[in-house]
């Protein structure tokens, strides 16, 4: 994998915890489109050990496993989805600032 591969694979990974980013890529029909789909299902392997160090956003690899389920199409049609995803983040941040 060239080094610009990896670090725009690395950026895009992460873009997914941002709940703005992913409802627009819902609503403009990624989620739909097999290339894409596919991208999602490469992405896995940022879950290996070698891979997951250079995350900053680790939380992105519990948003991929959402992706990558048979009925993303419905999640991602729920507005609490997002709503929750906010949320999990901020508490996720908020418990790194008290540490």
């Amino acid at each position: 994998m060239s080094d610009n591969t990896f670090i725009k694979e690395l950026e895009f990974v992460q873009l997914l915890c941002n709940p703005d980013y992913l409802k627009w890529l819902f609503e403009q029909g990624y989620f739909e489109n097999k290339s894409f789909k596919d991208l999602i299902k490469h992405l896995q392997y940022w879950k290996e050990d070698k891979y997951k160090i250079y995350l900053t956003y680790p939380y992105c690899l519990n948003i991929l496993d959402i992706l990558n389920k048979e009925d993303v199409i419905q999640t991602l049609k729920d507005e609490s989805f997002y709503v929750r995803i906010a949320q999990e983040q901020f508490l996720l941040w908020k418990s790194r600032r008290d540490d």
